[in-house]
């Protein structure tokens, strides 16, 4: 299966690169439904998201917790606005439809948002819970790393 999750996204902690392609898969299904302006299969579509991205939010934060990361309350407070966010997105969608407005959150706004915050905190969090793991855990580097 192919790779949804670009290079300069890689958070260099597997599992947490496994769940971010997830939700990449995710975003570009609901971005092709709404670009489709399948209203039902849309609203689905975000609701899945949604899901995958609160699980995975809920994943961080325990390991954050485990491992006492020190930048835990900062990393939480940003998924909690991601999260306000994207409740007002479902919110838009019902209440205006497949606006352009609403196109555009779902297709730029929320990936975007993604990316950003992959790089900014989960990259580090992702260097703190590498540098933690059972040797046998830790990422390989090879010889041109």
């Amino acid at each position: 299966m192919a790779s949804y999750l670009s290079p300069d996204c890689a958070s260099g902690f597997a599992e947490m690169d496994r769940q971010h392609d997830r939700i990449f898969q995710r975003v570009e299904l609901a971005s092709l439904r709404a670009h489709s302006e399948d209203l039902p299969g849309t609203k689905r579509a975000l609701q899945d998201l949604g899901d995958e991205i609160m699980a995975h939010f809920a994943s961080e934060e325990s390991l954050m917790a485990a491992t006492a990361y020190p930048d835990r309350a900062r990393h939480k407070s940003a998924h909690d606005l991601f999260m306000q966010d994207f409740v007002q997105l479902t919110r838009e969608l019902d209440s205006v439809g497949l606006s352009a407005p609403t196109l555009l959150w779902i297709s730029a706004r929320v990936p975007e948002w993604m990316k950003f915050h992959i790089r900014v905190n989960d990259a580090p969090l992702g260097r703190h819970l590498a540098a933690r793991a059972p040797r046998a855990a830790r990422p390989v580097k090879s010889a041109l790393s």
